[in-house]
């Protein structure tokens, strides 16, 4: 995973990625949603969320919720701007790869919207995430299932390597972890052509897999491709977004 290309993609999509994310928009609010329903008030007192990006679930949860301490990260140190009218003495933004993160003290919340899937090692991660939780913490996080962007990786075998929810939840039952929810959806958006699926995927960031560009007999064979294989009947194309939604709670050891 190349870090560098994924903070210069992400810091570069600033500009477009609230009015485009729409998907990650509905997800940073389910999730909100979802802790509300799930989580005893004590959850809250301490909260980490990684991979804040432009604020999407901050803001969702904090209409809801106000911890004592709520640590912010994301890799790219741009986002502080973006979260500037929330920061005060209760919460705090930190940059940097959360991968390398020590921060200081236990959390009663980790939480994660959308970024879990970007690092190198997830699975060492959620053992890290399991010593930085109290005894009742919670571990809640969203990434995408195997049928995400399935229509890229079918022509182009341009994305990241996504899992079905039963991984995850092996995964984290094998690292001390006791599932509290999990839940998934498929939602499919439509483009006017793959053009257009492209320059979404631009505007949201999504594209820091391959720093390599494409040339222009690629690009030709890519769209002529797409739109063989996913031209809905009224003459639109899909994308496709798999959200994985879990919550997990520490077991006590």
């Amino acid at each position: 995973m190349d870090k560098h290309l994924i903070h210069e993609r992400f810091a570069r999509a600033i500009p477009t990625y609230d009015r485009h994310a729409v998907v990650q928009r509905h997800i940073a609010c389910r999730m909100a949603e979802l802790l509300d329903e799930h989580l005893p008030s004590s959850a809250h007192r301490r909260v980490w969320e990684i991979g804040c990006g432009t604020g999407l679930f901050t803001r969702a949860y904090l209409k809801q919720h106000t911890p004592d301490d709520y640590l912010l990260n994301d890799l790219c140190p741009e986002m502080e701007r973006m979260l500037a009218d929330l920061l005060n003495e209760r919460t705090r933004f930190t940059a940097g790869d959360a991968e390398q993160t020590a921060p200081d003290g236990l959390f009663s919340l980790i939480t994660s919207c959308s970024s879990l899937q970007w690092f190198e090692e997830p699975l060492r991660f959620l053992e890290t995430c399991h010593a930085y939780l109290n005894r009742d913490g919670y571990l809640a996080f969203t990434l995408f299932g195997e049928d995400n962007f399935h229509e890229l990786r079918d022509i182009a075998n341009a994305s990241l390597p996504y899992h079905p929810l039963g991984y995850w939840l092996e995964a984290a039952t094998q690292r001390g972890y006791r599932p509290a929810l999990a839940e998934e959806e498929h939602t499919t958006l439509t483009f006017s052509s793959p053009k257009d699926v492209l320059q979404h995927l631009k505007q949201t960031g999504v594209t820091g897999i391959r720093r390599e560009t494409w040339t222009k007999g690629q690009l030709i064979d890519f769209i002529a491709d797409y739109a063989r294989l996913f031209t809905t009947p009224d003459g639109q194309v899909t994308l496709t977004y798999h959200p994985i939604y879990i919550i997990l709670k520490r077991q006590q050891t």
